[in-house]
């Protein structure tokens, strides 16, 4: 833009925040903030944003934010991590989408009633509508933006400086008060003419609508009963898992697998059986065994009342004998666990060992981790600062990109006007060139006459003077010589 100030702001997210009791609606759709700005007239805000159809045509779309139709701005930095202060609408996702950075500016724009952003597209232009266009969800997120009485603006904070933004404020507020001049000037500076290099745009006509604004599909989905059996298959809430008892200790499960049961029915076994004090029979002698387990069996079977048929003197040796032989197990089994126990306090030394040197090596790799993330941390916050000063350098090249293409725009336009003043003086060239003619005609031989007379007089007098007075001084000199000559003689 000749003579004006231009900066961009790559990204920006919007925010509606229509006052007719409808919920705050986050755009998510990425826009271009392009501020023209003239110290001497105004300011304009455009966003803008590329769109392409079916065909794989990219076109550029722009909302334009004129002076006149705002009737409050107001722009503040908003610290998501704060949370004692009241946060705007949405910002948890505008923060998201503005790659996680804590701190956002705020531009919180409340136009007239009357009056919207103006929806600008290229000469010609055709929105569609078939519900697979890969143009219709960016489309309807301009037409969005462009019928809301009010939204707000979000990008980095890091892009305008405080300054520049209350110098953008008083220029909206005095833009009432431009003389015409001044508001001629503005006209010019943000003339249609100058988009599409030159071609220009139409502003877009939008229906009115009564339905509600975009709804973001991510959030607003509702959840399905399919999906919430689908994720609650597994137990359900509400029941209690049946209870289970602990697994029994290591020594418990050694001992289990020697000592004998001591129920009744067993020790009932072992004084009845004859061939507890035995020795196992031979290959030839199975059947006589078999009788006496069978026998056996039906002492099992009968119970107390079999056990008080037997003799007295019979009963006092088979207690006897099983005595002797529960004690002679009991010994046997009292070693084999002290040296399972013994065994097993050896392997624990050994386990705890080997425990001690993993948490050692396991201490130093966390000390050599901590000390990785110390490294990685300052050179993060190094990266941040780095990352930072190349954001600043992007922006001021952005800035001048804009001017040399405002530049650009402008000189097209001029030269627009230029060929328009051409081809109007080549239309009256004809006219001028006869009257010149006819005036050459009537006037040129008195004129001529007159230029001759003048020049002869202003040179030829004083040519001829200087040839007179030579030839006079020429004719004494020639007197003087004789005249000496005859005095001499």
């Amino acid at each position: 833009m000749a003579g004006g100030d231009g900066r961009v702001v790559q990204t920006v997210f919007a925010v509606r925040e229509d006052e007719d009791g409808r919920q705050p609606d986050f755009i998510d759709q990425s826009f271009r903030l392009n501020l023209l700005h003239h110290p001497s007239t105004s300011v304009l805000f455009r966003l803008s944003m590329s769109i392409i159809d079916s065909t794989s045509n990219k076109s550029t779309i722009y909302l334009q934010i004129p002076p006149d139709s705002i009737a409050s701005l107001h722009f503040s930095t908003c610290d998501t991590s704060d949370t004692s202060a009241e946060c705007p609408p949405c910002i948890e996702r505008v923060r998201q989408r503005l790659g996680g950075n804590r701190h956002v500016t705020r531009l919180q724009f409340q136009l007239h009633s009357d009056a919207h952003a103006q929806l600008v597209v290229p000469t010609g232009f055709t929105p569609d509508d078939t519900p697979d266009s890969p143009m219709r969800y960016p489309f309807s997120c301009a037409t969005s933006l462009a019928t809301a009485p009010s939204f707000s603006l979000y990008f980095r904070h890091n892009i305008l400086p405080m300054t520049k933004l209350q110098t953008l404020l008083e220029d909206v507020r005095r833009f009432s008060n431009l003389t015409a001049a001044q508001l001629q000037s503005y006209n010019r500076m943000v003339d249609r003419r100058r988009l599409y290099n030159g071609r220009g745009g139409v502003v877009f006509t939008i229906a009115d609508r009564d339905r509600s604004p975009l709804l973001d599909k991510e959030h607003d989905k509702p959840v399905s009963q399919a999906t919430t059996e689908s994720y609650a298959s597994t137990v359900a809430f509400e029941n209690v898992p049946r209870h289970e008892d602990p697994p029994p200790q290591y020594e418990e499960c050694s001992s289990q697998g020697q000592q004998p049961r001591s129920s009744s029915k067993v020790g009932a076994v072992h004084i009845t059986s004859p061939s507890s004090d035995c020795a196992l029979p031979k290959y030839r002698d199975t059947k006589s065994h078999h009788n006496v387990f069978n026998s056996s069996k039906r002492v099992l079977n009968c119970g107390s009342e079999d056990i008080d048929l037997q003799p007295p003197f019979k009963r006092s040796h088979s207690i006897h004998s099983f005595a002797t032989v529960y004690t002679t197990t009991s010994t046997r089994n009292t070693q084999a666990l002290e040296e399972k126990l013994q065994s097993h306090l050896a392997g624990l030394e050994c386990s705890e060992s080997r425990l001690m040197a993993l948490l050692e090596q396991q201490h130093k790799q966390i000390q050599q981790l901590q000390a990785d993330v110390a490294e990685l941390r300052k050179r993060n916050k190094e990266l941040q600062g780095r990352h930072e000063e190349v954001e600043d350098t992007c922006c001021d090249l952005e800035n001048r990109q804009v001017e040399t293409e405002e530049n650009i725009e402008s000189l097209l336009v001029h030269t627009g006007e230029l060929d328009d003043e051409c081809e109007k003086l080549g239309k009256q060239m004809p006219d001028i060139c006869d009257e010149v003619q006819d005036w050459m005609k009537d006037n040129m031989g008195d004129l001529m006459k007159e230029c001759m007379t003048k020049w002869l007089e202003d040179n030829l007098a004083s040519t001829v003077k200087g040839y007179i007075n030579d030839g006079i001084a020429a004719q004494i000199d020639q007197v003087k010589a004789k005249m000496r000559k005859a005095l001499q003689d």
